[in-house]
């Protein structure tokens, strides 16, 4: 009897090794199909974003290779389709990049009518991805004969939207819970609340919060399956009360530790007693992954511990924003949380006012980088005609990974900003997702219909 118990213990043990080497490969080549093909991601900076419809609009763009983490340099046509406010097409160019950087513009005519217009720029092969990685730029004009008034840069109070997000997607019962908060008014400017509270169905406060200037913040609480919980705002400006989902029995949530010495990412997969009793046999795929670039290892609640504890070394992570991904065994993604990794210490580049005469100003500058590239719009210093705050590095290992890009995020890398780390923690809790979906990656590769184009043929008869 012994012998058969031995033999089936075995044999079982063969079997669930052979299932974790099976999975293992099969993810692998999931991300190599799914990302084998180079992607490109574009950046474009513009003079200002208001004009008199007599001035000229300037810009330049730089084109980023996904798979080489350097510009494109194979990379020749750029597609620019100009939209006016009810999507009419104003303009169409085709612009030449060279070096993995080109440069355009527009003279307006003194033509067009107030109001604002989208620059849409992409390259024919993006058309292959079902990813956007196109560049969206919205300026606008105004009629010199028009009377102006320039916007308030206060946020709308009376279209705050509240939005929530639970990590990883889910409330569970009896554990510490951590729930992202955005407020956001129509036009997507953030909200600062000092003082928000979130209360229990008997009134009873339960946790505090507050946001920061780009309307993100956060909350933690034990959850009580038989309790509702309903988040609230009570200021001067602000009156909110928004319902907190559903807790749930059971569920598996991902948290992380970021900011650990020796550059190591702790990230912890929790759950609670009742899912020790439903897991407990089941064996799960922790995986990291940016494009082709992915470590995973596999995660058990065999021990009876409701936390289970990895860490990674961050210098086989790729710089920019992460995905972890929980896989049950069939590799049906069950969690899934955002994780932004700094990158190396960028080169120190310096540029400063060297003199100033009459309308000339002379700069002076280093860099450490080989063969820069710049671009540089100069205006008055409390000009108005500047609203947007982008930065090239966030649109290149940010936004190229978020379902919902952050259109002003240079604060996330500006240097004098004490708290931006802080700040991107709170960003990734506040998304629900990557751009990339898992069942995408799974089922559904890219099929290249639409061939790299470089250079312009040119057909016809010369008489």
């Amino acid at each position: 009897m012994k012998l058969i118990l031995k033999f089936f213990a075995l044999l079982f043990c063969l079997q669930s090794f052979s299932q974790t080497s099976d999975n293992t490969e099969k993810i692998k080549n999931y991300i190599e199909t799914y990302f084998h093909y180079d992607r490109e991601n574009l950046h474009i900076q513009f003079n200002k974003d208001i004009y008199l419809n007599n001035e000229d609009v300037a810009f330049k763009g730089y084109v980023f290779s996904k798979n080489s983490n350097t510009p494109n340099l194979n990379t020749t046509n750029i597609e620019l389709i100009v939209y006016d406010d009810q999507q009419q097409i104003i303009q169409k160019q085709l612009l030449f990049a060279e070096f993995g950087t080109f440069s355009g513009g527009i003279h307006l005519n003194g033509k067009l009518k107030s109001g604002k217009y989208h620059f849409h720029f992409y390259t024919n092969w993006m058309n292959n991805f079902k990813e956007d990685d196109s560049f969206n730029q919205t300026i606008e004009i105004i009629d010199r004969k028009d009377n102006y008034h320039f916007e308030n840069n206060e946020p709308d109070y009376k279209t705050a939207e509240v939005n929530l997000f639970p990590e990883s997607g889910v409330i569970i019962n009896d554990i510490v819970n951590t729930v992202g908060i955005k407020i956001k008014d129509c036009n997507k400017k953030g909200i600062e609340v000092k003082d928000g509270i979130v209360i229990d169905s008997k009134s009873n406060e339960i946790a505090h919060f507050h946001t920061n200037k780009m309307g993100n913040g956060v909350v933690y609480f034990k959850a009580d399956l038989n309790e509702k919980y309903t988040l609230k705002i009570n200021t001067e400006k602000l009156k909110i009360s928004k319902p907190l989902d559903k807790v749930q029995e059971t569920g598996i949530v991902v948290s992380y530790n970021n900011n650990l010495a020796q550059n190591r990412l702790l990230v912890v997969v929790k759950t609670n007693d009742k899912g020790l009793e439903v897991y407990q046999n089941k064996k799960f795929i922790l995986l990291i992954q940016q494009d082709g670039v992915f470590m995973q290892k596999e995660i058990t609640f065999a021990d009876k511990k409701t936390d289970q504890i990895s860490f990674f070394d961050k210098k086989f992570l790729s710089t920019g924003v992460n995905t972890i991904r929980i896989l049950d065994e069939n590799l049906n993604e069950v969690a899934e949380r955002l994780v932004y990794i700094e990158g190396d210490t960028v080169p120190a580049t310096t540029l400063e006012a060297k003199t100033t005469a009459t309308d000339s100003i002379s700069l002076s500058g280093k860099t450490a980088l080989n063969k820069p590239r710049l671009s540089i719009s100069v205006l008055p210093e409390n000009s108005v005609c500047m609203n947007q705050k982008r930065s090239l590095v966030g649109t290149f290992y940010l936004n190229a990974y978020l379902d919902q890009p952050e259109i002003d995020n240079y604060d996330y890398y500006n240097p004098d900003n004490a708290n931006r780390k802080q700040d991107m923690e709170l960003l990734m809790l506040n998304q629900n997702k990557s751009k990339f979906n898992w069942e995408s990656i799974k089922s559904d590769p890219p099929k290249i219909t639409f061939k790299f184009q470089k250079g312009v043929t040119v057909s016809g008869r010369v008489e």
